[in-house]
């Protein structure tokens, strides 16, 4: 009994952090998509400002110069759209192991191009839970999808 319990108390902590990412990444996809990543120079903008934030010789900054701002609009889309399927995935449950490690993958990746915080490698490791236990299984559409494609590692 006790087990139980505390099997279903976990469950509903995991449950609860996947929704709080989901809010994360919505709050910030919202925020792309109102400052219009897609249609206009303003992450170009914003990559020449932290140009001079940072130091001149770190990694971050010859990044940002070299491949940032020459592909800043590759770098918009993916920024925008991904954090959008992310909120997604996590707010329904779909794909929601890959939408985690994306997750990851992106605060890792803003980490080392230039937007060091030591709170983004904390924050990226908010998500490892989410990639080892299968909270869409537990309540989100990968369960259903996962009856439908059994053999497919996208709904475990």
């Amino acid at each position: 009994m006790i087990g139980t319990h505390t099997e279903r108390l976990g469950r509903g902590a995991l449950l609860a952090l996947r929704y709080l990412m989901a809010l994360f990444f919505a709050a910030a996809a919202t925020n792309k998509w109102r400052q219009q990543y897609l249609f206009t120079d303003r992450l170009h903008s914003i990559f020449t400002e932290r140009l001079t934030e940072i130091d001149p010789e770190s990694f971050g900054a010859w990044f940002l110069e070299h491949v940032g701002l020459p592909h800043y609009e590759i770098f918009a889309a993916m920024v925008c759209l991904g954090e959008t399927a992310i909120a997604l995935g996590l707010f329904f449950g779909c794909i929601t192991r890959g939408a985690a490690l994306g997750a990851m993958l992106m605060m890792f990746s803003f980490a080392i191009g230039g937007y060091y915080d030591a709170s983004l490698i904390v924050l990226g490791l908010m998500f490892l839970p989410l990639v080892l236990w299968p909270t869409g299984q537990w309540f989100g559409l990968d369960r259903r999808l996962h009856a439908r494609w059994p053999d497919s590692t996208l709904f475990r």
